[in-house]
């Protein structure tokens, strides 16, 4: 059953049509699942039990389940924190598409041009895209500096291009943290510029995502200077980050209006880097990858990924601090949220995730 469903996600991604709405997309062969509402209600009781606000599951675009813990309402926006990373993956298909950001390929140094300095900035002349958007710029990540809600750093951008080193040629290795999310922050602000474009990443997200979405975030962070938070700035409700999950799930499409074309979509979900269980600013569930520096990896003969050990490597999802989790499943055309207020780690993903789709497997 395992491999089965597996198979599916491969066919789902490559045969569905991202024109289409859900239900005239899914396969003949796809497994048709139901959550029962006992799976429902003992997975919001887990999330409550480990300090959550809200879980809400959405299958063939339908809200089928909704259930808020611990004081939380509908209207309760919490911080996502790194959560926001997602919707930049979101940015990056777009910009790519309207040709704004070449490819993936693109060398980071011909638009942040101080990096073209070999003696102020040895070996950043061959950071490509490529290496932003999947976590492998080789640039440290300076913690103290850049990390967090308030960083040290009044300019997080100025930061970024002046003062992070490189710890390794870029490409060679994996490394979750600030680092590359406001390098990208740097460069597509210039980008933008040098299309005639007076706006900042922030607000091209909203114009090009969020507004045909009809998503409509409740605060931002920024830094002393005005800039985005790129990597943790989000504060929104439930309902909207759902939004953003169903443009995801439809493979860029929202409620069968296209967002971002199938053709800059479709790079998003692909591992483009030494580490499997990472694509474009958002995890993937597949064998072998493996996650951030605090979060388990899955059993050496786990037949999913570190997000779900069990399968459906098709997953992919947004996560962030306080485990405010987005999980999206392609192959039962499924996205499942978990918001939180606080900072609790004894949330599992895992565990989560088995009492809702451990019984397709059994």
């Amino acid at each position: 059953m395992r491999l089965f469903v597996s198979f599916i996600a491969i066919c789902l991604l490559l045969a569905c049509s991202k024109d289409e709405e859900v239900p005239e997309c899914v396969n003949e062969d796809t497994v048709e699942y139901s959550f029962s509402q006992e799976q429902l209600d003992s997975a919001a009781a887990y999330s409550a039990e480990k300090g959550g606000a809200a879980v809400l599951v959405m299958q063939y675009d339908d809200l089928i389940f909704e259930d808020y813990h611990n004081g939380a309402s509908a209207e309760t926006s919490t911080h996502v924190h790194s959560g926001t990373k997602g919707f930049f993956a979101a940015v990056v298909a777009k910009a790519i598409e309207e040709g704004l950001i070449e490819s993936y390929d693109e060398v980071v140094a011909n638009t942040i041009t101080e990096w073209q300095d070999e003696a102020l900035h040895p070996g950043k002349q061959s950071m490509t895209v490529r290496h932003l958007v999947s976590l492998t710029s080789g640039l440290e990540q300076d913690i103290f500096w850049i990390q967090g809600d308030d960083p040290a750093a009044p300019d997080l951008y100025e930061h970024a291009v002046d003062n992070l080193e490189l710890n390794w040629e870029p490409g060679t290795n994996f490394q979750y943290g600030p680092s590359h999310y406001y390098a990208f922050g740097v460069f597509f602000e210039r980008k933008l510029q040098a299309a005639g474009l007076e706006m900042n990443p922030q607000e091209y997200l909203e114009n090009s995502i969020f507004e045909p979405i009809g998503l409509e975030y409740t605060f931002w962070n920024h830094d002393d200077s005005g800039n985005p938070h790129i990597p943790n700035g989000a504060h929104l409700t439930p309902l909207n980050w759902m939004r953003f999950g169903q443009l995801l799930l439809n493979f860029g499409s929202f409620q069968g209006e296209t967002v971002i074309e199938p053709e800059a979509f479709d790079s998003l979900l692909q591992p483009l880097s030494v580490n499997p269980g990472h694509g474009v600013f958002l995890w993937l569930n597949l064998q072998d990858g493996f996650p951030s520096a605090n979060q388990d990896p899955p059993p050496e003969d786990a037949a999913g990924g570190f997000i779900y050990y069990h399968g459906f490597t098709d997953l992919f999802a947004c996560m962030g601090a306080g485990k405010n989790r987005m999980y999206m499943i392609p192959s039962i055309d499924a996205i499942i949220l978990r918001q939180s207020e606080g900072d609790t780690d004894e949330y599992s993903d895992h565990e989560f995730l088995s009492i809702l789709l451990d019984p397709l497997l059994e």
